[in-house]
């Protein structure tokens, strides 16, 4: 049984069998305002320029470059485009739980007697705190203004305040306001992202051979959505940061009590939420990351990250272009009771 596993884990690593969402379009309702294009944390949704409508795509081996996050479907002001099902991996090291349901719902925080309601019935039953964890989404489409430092200010004094072991609070905040070093450090990171997925790509012999081998070292590293992302920078000439005024790189100090990934995590929330309830849009960005890690010395260093210092993630900020922040459905996580 054992070998069984360990062999579907190998021989289903790279570009396992894998079931997408479907996209349902309706032209007629289209506004054509390249919102779901724009909006793709991939390269699933292209633009149609001779009809001007969007249209779904993959990449090689990829049915469709998706991640399931229906921010098409959340950004569209007319309710034209429609991503139904979930992504589901079938086999294979990544394949996903069976104890995640298949079905996709919207929010439910009163119970299944919400499913015969719209968000907008339950919204109104719904404390403050709530309404800005449902409707917060991740923005890629922002308003070419800055953003006033006091805002800046006001939503990192709210990630201080998150709980830390031992009361640490091991991070540490890195601002940037200037839009020419944040799509300097993008490009950077962006070349060094483009050879990490030219050993994904492809359907060489050697890579069946190389990523399966590779994920056991790099588990969360070697899956196909992280190399659809990437696809995506390097179609938008190696701007990883969707032109946002500002980026905050949060770094945690690698000697804090207990877990300070989780701590310096649980201030990130606070930041994101504090953000949007001030009318604030905000994106995690994780490609910075893996991206500064292969870069020389000095770039991290003048970037303020040295010891005991490590970068966590990187948040995007600023003014959403449009109403970007419609709620979408999710599967319903695992839950166990135990009385």
């Amino acid at each position: 049984m054992k070998n069984s596993i360990f062999l579907e884990k190998l021989r289903y690593a790279h570009y396992p069998p894998t079931k997408y969402p479907r996209f349902e379009f309706d032209e007629d309702k289209c506004k054509h305002c390249k919102a779901c294009f724009l909006a793709c944390p991939t390269t699933c949704i292209q633009w149609n320029e001779k009809k001007k409508i969007p249209y779904p795509t993959g990449l090689e081996k990829m049915e469709l470059a998706c991640l399931s996050c229906n921010n098409c479907e959340a950004v569209c002001p007319t309710g034209a485009i429609r991503a139904r099902g979930e992504y589901r991996v079938l086999k294979g090291r990544y394949r996903t739980t069976d104890d995640r349901s298949k079905e996709m719902y919207f929010p439910t925080p009163f119970g299944k007697k919400d499913l015969e309601r719209s968000f907008t019935e339950i919204e109104k039953e719904l404390t403050e705190v709530e309404r800005v964890i449902y409707r917060r989404r991740s923005i890629r489409i922002f308003q070419d203004k800055p953003v006033p430092r006091e805002l800046v200010e006001r939503i990192i004094e709210a990630a201080q305040w998150a709980p830390s072991a031992g009361n640490c609070q091991p991070w540490k905040f890195v601002v940037i306001v200037d839009k020419k070093k944040i799509e300097e450090l993008d490009r950077k990171c962006a070349k060094v992202l483009y050879g990490i997925a030219g050993l994904y790509q492809g359907s060489s012999w050697w890579r069946s051979i190389l990523v399966p081998l590779v994920s056991y070292l790099m588990v969360n590293k070697m899956d196909q959505r992280p190399i659809a992302a990437i696809e995506k920078v390097k179609r938008s000439d190696g701007i990883i940061c969707f032109g946002a005024p500002v980026v905050i790189h949060v770094l945690m100090d690698v000697r804090g009590i207990g877990d300070p990934i989780l701590d310096t995590a649980l201030a990130c929330q606070n930041l994101v939420l504090a953000a949007h309830s001030l009318g604030l849009g905000t994106l995690y960005i994780g490609l910075i990351k893996n991206g500064l890690k292969y870069l020389p010395k000095r770039v991290s260093k003048e970037l303020g990250i040295t010891y005991p210092y490590a970068i966590v993630t990187s948040i995007c900020i600023g003014y959403a272009k449009g109403k970007l922040d419609n709620p979408v459905a999710r599967n319903k996580c695992p839950v166990e009771w135990i009385s």
